[in-house]
């Protein structure tokens, strides 16, 4: 069974949810197939753009994952040479497993910080 979460954050109907009240932006980063993600401050959506994969990855949220507000949504993009890769999400994210991304593919998965871990919320494999 599911963990429920409690909202900490956008709980209360006063609360104002746009991005220009609150100055959140944002952030795209391009990262080599081997690094863990520096997560942004204020950042409401974060894209992080892997260069070609060249082996199997795994990543892992980090410490900087402290850097992410409750809701703040992530986003990988990957892709491939012309050998199948497969992308393991480990600490910090909860995952209901690896994503396979065939050869000469890409893939894109989105996570949403539940204020504890990144819980992938999608995953797509695109020509």
């Amino acid at each position: 069974m599911a963990t429920a979460i409690t909202p900490t954050v956008g709980n209360q109907v006063a609360d104002s949810n746009s991005f220009t009240d609150k100055g959140r932006k944002s952030v795209s980063q391009i990262y080599a197939a081997t690094s863990i993600p520096l997560f942004a401050t204020g950042a409401a959506l974060q894209h992080f753009c892997y260069a070609q994969l060249t082996g199997a990855m795994t990543i892992n949220a980090g410490t900087t994952v402290s850097r992410l507000t409750q809701w703040d949504e992530v986003v990988f993009w990957f892709e491939v040479d012309g050998t199948q890769r497969i992308v393991t999400f480990g600490t910090g994210f909860k995952s209901s497993g690896t994503v396979t991304i065939p050869a000469d593919k890409g893939a894109v998965v989105r996570c949403i910080f539940d204020g504890t871990n990144l819980r992938v919320a999608s995953r797509e494999i695109y020509a």
